[in-house]
């Protein structure tokens, strides 16, 4: 006997009828074969009306036993050669099984899938490809590839060899069925087939798709039964099989021009969508002529522009390359490289497996497979994924070759857990290494090591900035529940927008340590005043708060947590009352504070350290690291009074490549508009203005949207500092002391000492000196000295020293002290900061602002 069919049924009768009365007619050229029903446990007529049927055989199941176990038991009952899976809601089409029986039996071929057709036409499977999830730690995330396509597209009209196919019509031979214990019933109903597919290709057989066999599918028609356990399936395949399956999806859609992308929606759900693949900028860099265009250009992806450059220029070429980032690819190819075709699809496809690689390379010294992770790479043949690398990260301007530079920037990135991945298949013939061999380390105890090596964060000081345009009422009851529920170390910056006389008193009368007042003459707006306030921080972290709000227990503990669990995160936010979108609480319900604060106390117990990733975020709260107002400014001061701010803002952050949190376990009561009601100021005028300005800026429609819009359009352009960065254009610095008092703190002066001699004591420096000049200005009694020893310079040092001063928005006339020298004899040098007294920056435990201003404080005692 040539086949076996094995129908697995439950309920849904006429489904059954349907499939079983065109069924003979459909395999009449596939020679003998047997048909088998197993009827798990239907209720309704499917047992009366499959007595209409008497050449088929039927088993009868007292219990629902699942689409594996019901199909093992047809295939102990099959006497045929091949067996054959065959869902109850299908209609074959004629010569279906002939064409895969055919297949099935050439040499070395374990399983064969069909065409599935959606009863409108379109493509239900085609063969399946392996993707990653976006979502609970799972990696193997298998789905239909074409799935809607046309039947006749050109992608799916001719025989290819895929991982997976599905069971829903699927040949196998029986021998290896049984010989691999047929289908796993420890799945319910979902991916026993996948689990199948991958233990015959463990095997070394192929699964192979033939689409001269047509199969109408009326997919999942076997009710809630067929989900009932779809994430213990997931997880299941992916502890089974993760790390051993190629992700295959990825290059089968860049031969149609597309990538998959995880798409954020409200709520922290996710979808996934399909756009065009990204276009890639190709720096061929070194001696001699390179790669031609055309072989740059050998494959799917699109090469936006060219660039060739000598190995002095390469590393100014790729700043240049870097300084806009977005969804786009900056490929290194080195001169003497020699490309095959196809290169560039290929790193691509192993940047886009899965979200946390940033950079694809080819190095004989990695081997070669599916799931290779490299600590870093050089230069020769490389892929980076600009948009996973936030804007602060750049190459090392200084760095002795591209190749160093490169390795360089991916161990740091490697820091942020976006890792660098090998390729599966040999794409380039390229010439020796610039880097050293522990750039190519392979081993999972390296990679884990590199990620402890980054510093545990620690709790500093938290500046929280908030405006005050008259209300005071409600201005007074914020400052008091940041008083009550506020944990240190932290401080207060009010900053006045032209108040009246009732609010200025109220500010005045004002006796808290941890409170600032900044006073301005007229209103500066939102994004002004923020900005004052921005400008006068001295914390790690801001928080741009309401004012007509009230904080509750831990708030600005749980705003601060996620920044220790999620490297890139820019900005964390909460839930509230009364706030547009996904952030809002709909059963926020409590009839006085006291209930407000039971109230989020037990959300805050019960959804302790849950929350989700958002691509914006309503600016009555939020939090933001200093690196990410260095990097990409304050607010935009082109907009009027308030609306479209935070949006602007929460863009520019997400298009220099950072995220933004949304922390469910974190409640702030909202009046509400109160500053608007306040002061008479048309609210609905106020938005649809600002909405104009922020619709031009973006590339928005200028219509109003009244359902909202999508910001991805938007940020996936990347941040273009030239175009996007909002200078905090008043630094608002401390009074100076006069002269006497002055010459008086000088004779006590504290001095701090540095020493750079390598790119990586440089970091820690700069992120040192940052801290330094937000923490003190010029009057006060504190110096800091840095030497440089070794390839680092005085003058290049001070250049970056300008940098962080500018981003720190202290003016040069109130820096504070800062002295960089070259120095040849470091011994010679620690001798001479000895004798002066100078502390180590190494040896500092706190060096945050506060924690430097506490030490000055101790000093000076």
């Amino acid at each position: 006997m040539r086949y076996s069919i094995v129908i697995p049924v439950f309920n849904k009768a006429e489904l059954t009828r349907a499939c079983l009365e065109v069924l003979p007619a459909s395999i009449a050229d596939a020679g003998e074969g047997e048909v088998i029903v197993v009827d798990n446990a239907s209720t309704d007529a499917t047992a009366e009306m499959l007595r209409a049927f008497p050449w088929v055989k039927v088993i009868r199941n007292a219990q629902n036993l699942g689409f594996a176990g019901a199909n093992n038991q047809g295939a102990e009952l099959a006497g045929g050669d091949f067996l054959v899976l065959l869902n109850n809601d299908t209609q074959p089409r004629a010569g279906w099984l002939h064409a895969m029986l055919a297949v099935a039996g050439e040499p070395g071929v374990g399983a064969v899938g069909a065409r599935l057709l959606f009863p409108d036409g379109s493509i239900q499977h085609a063969g399946v490809v392996i993707g990653a999830l976006p979502v609970g730690g799972v990696t193997v995330g298998p789905y239909h590839h074409g799935y809607r396509l046309p039947a006749d597209h050109p992608d799916v009209t001719f025989r290819r060899e895929y991982q997976v196919v599905t069971g829903a019509c699927l040949v196998t031979p029986r021998a290896l069925y049984r010989e691999l214990g047929g289908l796993d019933e420890g799945y319910w109903n979902g991916y026993e087939d996948v689990d199948y597919c991958f233990k015959v290709r463990a095997r070394g057989l192929r699964v192979v798709y033939e689409p001269a066999a047509t199969v109408v599918h009326y997919e999942s028609q076997s009710g809630t039964q067929r989900f009932r356990k779809l994430w213990s399936n997931i997880g299941l395949l992916d502890r089974r099989w993760s790390g051993k399956v190629a992700f295959d999806a990825v290059p089968r859609h860049i031969e149609r021009g597309t990538i998959r992308f995880v798409r954020r929606e409200g709520h922290g759900s996710y979808g996934v969508s399909v756009a065009a693949t990204p276009p890639t900028t190709v720096i061929v860099h070194g001696e001699g002529p390179g790669p031609s265009d055309a072989r740059l250009r050998a494959g799917h992806a699109p090469v936006e522009r060219v660039v060739r450059c000598s190995a002095d220029d390469a590393l100014q070429a790729c700043r240049d390359a870097m300084a806009v980032r977005g969804q786009r690819y900056l490929a290194f190819v080195r001169a003497d490289t020699a490309l095959e075709d196809g290169w560039l699809d290929e790193l691509i496809a192993q940047v886009e497996v899965i979200p946390d690689v940033a950079a694809a390379t080819f190095a004989p010294e990695l081997p070669l497979g599916p799931n290779v992770a490299s600590v870093a790479t050089d230069a020769r043949c490389t892929l980076l994924a600009l948009a996973r690398i936030p804007q602060h990260l750049e190459v090392a301007s200084d760095a002795p070759s591209l190749d160093v530079a490169v390795a360089g920037l991916l161990r740091r990135t490697l820091a942020l857990e976006r890792g660098t991945r090998g390729v599966a298949r040999a794409i380039a013939t390229v010439g020796q290494s610039g880097v050293d061999a522990s750039a190519f380390d392979t081993r999972i105890e390296t990679v884990e090591a590199a990620l402890r090596a980054r510093a545990a964060p620690s709790r500093t000081l938290t500046s929280i900035v908030t405006l005050s345009w008259n209300a005071p009422t409600f201005t007074k009851g914020a400052l008091t529940s940041i008083r009550a529920f506020t944990s240190e170390p932290y401080e207060v910056i009010v900053v006045d927008n032209g108040s009246g006389s009732e609010t200025r008193a109220m500010l005045e009368a004002i006796d808290d340590p941890h409170v600032r007042v900044i006073y301005n003459a007229t209103n500066r707006g939102f994004a002004g005043g923020n900005n004052d306030g921005i400008a006068a921080a001295r914390g790690e972290h801001v928080v741009l708060l309401n004012n007509d709000v009230i904080v509750t227990a831990g708030w600005l503990d749980g705003l601060l947590d996620p920044f220790a669990r999620i490297p890139t995160l820019g900005v964390s936010a909460p839930r509230s009352n009364k706030v547009a979108g996904h952030q809002l609480v709909p059963d926020a319900r409590y009839g006085n504070e006291a209930e407000m604060h039971a109230f989020a106390a037990e959300r805050r117990e019960r959804l302790r350290r849950t929350g989700y990733l958002a691509d914006r975020a309503i600016g009555l709260c939020l939090c933001v690291d200093r690196t990410v107002i260095d990097q990409i400014g304050g607010f935009d001061e082109s907009f009027e009074i308030g609306n479209f701010e935070d949006d602007d803002f929460c863009l520019r952050v997400r298009a220099a490549g950072y995220d933004i949190y949304v922390c469910d376990d974190v409640f702030v009561h909202h009046f509400g508009s109160q500053t608007f009601a306040a002061n008479n100021v048309d609210y609905a005028a106020s938005m649809h203005g600002n909405w104009q300005r922020f619709a031009q800026k973006w590339g928005f429609p200028s219509a109003y949207p009244t359902n909202g819009y999508t910001p991805r359009a938007a940020f996936s352009r990347g941040f273009d500092r030239r175009l996007h960065y909002a200078p905090i254009a008043r630094a608002v610095a401390a009074d100076p002391l006069p002269a006497a008092a002055a010459e008086r703190e000088a004779s006590a002066a504290l001095t701090l000492a540095a020493a750079v001699a390598d790119e990586a004591e440089w970091e820690r420096v700069a992120a040192f000196a940052g801290r330094y000049l937000r923490a003190f200005r010029a009057h006060d009694p504190i110096e800091l000295c840095i030497a440089t020893f070794g390839t680092p310079v005085a003058d290049v040092a001070a250049r970056r020293l300008q940098r962080v001063l500018r981003r720190s928005g202290v003016s040069d006339a109130a820096c504070a002290n800062v002295e960089v020298a070259d120095e040849d004899d470091r011994a010679a040098w620690e001798a001479r900061m000895g004798q002066r007294g100078a502390v180590s920056i190494g040896s500092i435990d706190d060096s945050s602002p506060s924690g430097l201003r506490r030490l000055l404080a101790e000093r000076r005692r």
